[in-house]
């Protein structure tokens, strides 16, 4: 299956650091005494904004990654940035749904969320690997096949 590109790159050791900050807020977040889990989802999204609509520069999460990894030496592996871009679109669907359901005191429905979110960042954290970016490559193949598009260039 060929990966449709976006056409410009991001860091993905730096989206490894993401998701497992990404891991331990959303864990924090879990379990936040007085009502301070919705401000932890809150700061999620508004993360998964910055990093889902080209605005990755603002990203607190991501800058923090950067910082990380530049203080222990580890050189930049470049991918492309569409699949990613695409994983924090559903990230920021997925906290968004966390902080309604949590505003909500919906507190299982939550905790569900959250724990999806919870697994798809820790595969990425520890295994490197990006179901939201699956799940791109199969959105451009399928959307190629129905509409006849090319699917290795993101229209």
């Amino acid at each position: 299956m060929v990966c449709p590109i976006a056409g410009y790159t991001v860091n993905e050791k730096n989206a490894r650091v993401v998701g497992g900050l990404v891991v331990l807020l959303t864990l924090l977040g879990l379990f936040a005494p007085f009502g301070g889990s919705i401000w932890i989802f809150l700061f999620l999204a508004q993360d998964y904004a910055f990093r889902a609509f080209s605005r990755p520069g603002w990203s607190v999460l991501g800058r923090l990654a950067s910082k990380i990894l530049q203080s222990i030496g580890v050189a930049p592996r470049l991918v492309d940035a569409g699949p990613k871009r695409f994983a924090a679109r559903i990230g920021l669907l997925f906290t968004l749904a966390m902080v309604v359901l949590t505003q909500f005191d919906l507190v299982f429905a939550s905790n569900t969320v959250a724990g999806v979110l919870l697994v798809c960042a820790a595969l990425e954290s520890i295994l490197g690997f990006c179901l939201g970016c699956q799940m791109w490559t199969l959105w451009h193949s399928f959307r190629g096949r129905v509409s006849g598009h090319r699917v290795d260039r993101a229209d």
